[in-house]
């Protein structure tokens, strides 16, 4: 290869590489703007068929909103399974099976989409007076984990077969729930964590951001709009994150209040 064509080539490759890549991005970003618009229309037209051009009150809103949550969670009480609430006006998350309350935490931080407020009351009816049915749910830290043991013959290998609780490991606690595949609602531990990594966090958020890379990609490439999915996150105590992950059931039931 002579002096020239290396030369060329690395016009092409300096040029031509952050250029694609540029575009690339240009595409990326028209593509998912346009899929959160086209996710939020079909939204808003859902139930009625109609754009709602009513203007209401936030008294009127609030009740709309209320209305829904109460006949969303009359529909849980129904089933026979453990289902979540979120409940974002009262910042509370809580446990609930045939209408009684089996566990409740109080959060003090939540994040949402900025979808959510483009929902207009009809549609917002429309979705939230029912609950959502959990279709994936995953995390840093096993569901349902097991622990096999064999029954020791005696006094003395009962003794040498005590199961020492590690401590120092460290497990931080984050889950998502995966609902009625439209939307994500994501749960955090809002405690501070200073003990030692172990990976498991950055292990489950690469699987996540890379599931969604890998089907965001997919449909860019070939000119699609992608499912776009809207996410809340609510914040709350490591102990709380652990025991509400591990008691609900993986194809339980969800109410949310926004």
């Amino acid at each position: 290869m002579n002096e020239k064509t290396k030369k060329v080539l690395r016009l092409v490759f300096l040029n031509g590489v952050p250029i694609a890549l540029v575009i690339y991005f240009l595409v990326f970003t028209g593509f998912y703007i346009s899929a959160l618009q086209s996710k939020l229309s079909q939204w808003n037209y859902a139930g009625t068929g109609i754009n709602d051009t009513l203007i209401y009150s936030a008294e009127e809103w609030n009740l709309i909103h209320q209305k829904s949550f109460l006949n969303a969670r009359l529909t849980l009480s129904k089933g026979d399974s453990i289902g979540l609430t979120v409940n974002l006006v009262d910042s509370l998350v809580q446990l609930e099976m045939k209408g009684v309350v089996l566990r409740q935490v109080k959060f003090q931080k939540a994040e949402m989409s900025r979808f959510f407020k483009g929902i207009k009351p009809d549609a917002y009816a429309h979705h939230f007076s029912k609950p959502f049915n959990i279709t994936e749910i995953e995390g840093t830290i096993e569901k349902n984990p097991v622990i096999v043991r064999k029954v020791p013959k005696d006094t003395i290998e009962a003794a040498q077969s005590v199961i020492k609780i590690d401590t120092t490991k460290s497990e931080f606690i984050e889950w998502h729930l995966l609902l009625d595949s439209a939307l994500i609602v994501s749960i955090v531990q809002s405690d501070e964590f200073d003990k030692k990594f172990d990976g498991s966090l950055l292990s489950y958020r690469l699987r996540r951001h890379m599931k969604t890379l890998k089907s965001v990609n997919h449909d860019v490439l070939r000119f699609r709009k992608p499912d776009y999915l809207p996410e809340i996150t609510v914040f709350i105590p490591a102990n709380e994150a652990k025991s509400f992950f591990r008691a609900l059931p993986p194809n339980g039931r969800f109410v949310l209040r926004l």
